[in-house]
């Protein structure tokens, strides 16, 4: 209901643009890649393309931390890298995430305003 004690109708492009942004926490980039080619609406493509730049970042700075992992452990270089850098770095994976997904909430909550 709104301030009126009236009930608002939720659109379909509001629908679509906040699955979009929440998607981050259950299938990332998936779905608001098909949105974004499923829909010709420019509401609902501006803010699909909004989550995918923000779940992109979430998931290159994952495979970025994974991969400087794994390339550390085939080299050997695990030991002569200290841990602290490793803990710096899945730290600053993890700050990205959350950042990212909290936003991607406010986005879904905004929607709808």
């Amino acid at each position: 209901m709104n301030k009126k004690g009236m009930v608002t109708v939720v659109k379909n492009e509001q629908l679509l643009s906040a699955f979009s942004y929440i998607s981050i926490l259950f299938c990332p980039l998936i779905v608001p890649i098909v949105v974004y080619f499923a829909q010709k609406d420019d509401f609902v493509r501006f803010h699909a393309k909004r989550a995918i730049i923000g779940q992109s970042i979430v998931v290159v700075s994952a495979l970025f931390a994974i991969f400087a992992m794994l390339i550390g452990g085939v080299t050997g270089m695990i030991e002569q890298v200290p841990n602290m850098l490793l803990v710096i770095g899945f730290g600053i994976t993890t700050f990205i995430s959350i950042v990212v997904s909290i936003w991607s909430i406010v986005m879904t909550v905004r929607v709808f305003h």
